[in-house]
């Protein structure tokens, strides 16, 4: 079970913990949508949800942080819109 918390994000079987900020907005295809964002480098974030983006490229030296892209169908939408308001 996924815990969505004000600063960070719990797995609470495998207690697997990252931090993040939310963001709400419609997307340019006009479907809304809350983006998670990793606060630290890392994978926390990858090991809590399947759908998770990390473009980083350690061959060129290009590092971002997780990501993950919760639509209006998503099971944990509405909580994750209430915390981004």
């Amino acid at each position: 079970m996924i815990k969505l918390q004000k600063f960070y994000v719990t797995d609470t079987e495998t207690k697997v913990k990252a931090k993040v900020h939310y963001s709400a907005f419609t997307r340019r295809d006009g479907r809304p949508c809350v983006t998670l964002y990793a606060k630290e480098y890392g994978y926390d974030l990858d090991k809590i949800f399947s759908e998770c983006e990390n473009n980083s490229d350690s061959q060129t030296d290009y590092f971002e942080k997780s990501r993950v892209v919760l639509f209006e169908d998503h099971p944990l939408y509405q909580a994750a819109l209430a915390r981004a308001q």
